[in-house]
């Protein structure tokens, strides 16, 4: 049995560092993951420059209640 978790991941470099984040941070967690879905994508801007890349990331992890 698997759950969905919705985690937001940000990075200075890019979005696909952004996603990293994110599933590093679960990883870091314990938990096991079995796929990702990139749900939305954004930048902030910070005194005229891009200073972060976001990222909404849906991902299936193993439900260990099962």
């Amino acid at each position: 049995m698997l759950r969905i978790v919705e985690v937001i991941g940000v990075s200075p470099d890019g979005f696909s560092e952004a996603v990293r984040a994110a599933v590093d941070r679960l990883l870091a967690d314990g938990e096991d993951i079995h796929f990702f879905e990139v749900i939305s994508q954004r930048g902030a801007i910070r005194d005229g420059k891009l200073k972060e890349y976001q990222v909404t990331v849906k991902v299936a992890v193993s439900d260990r209640k099962a």
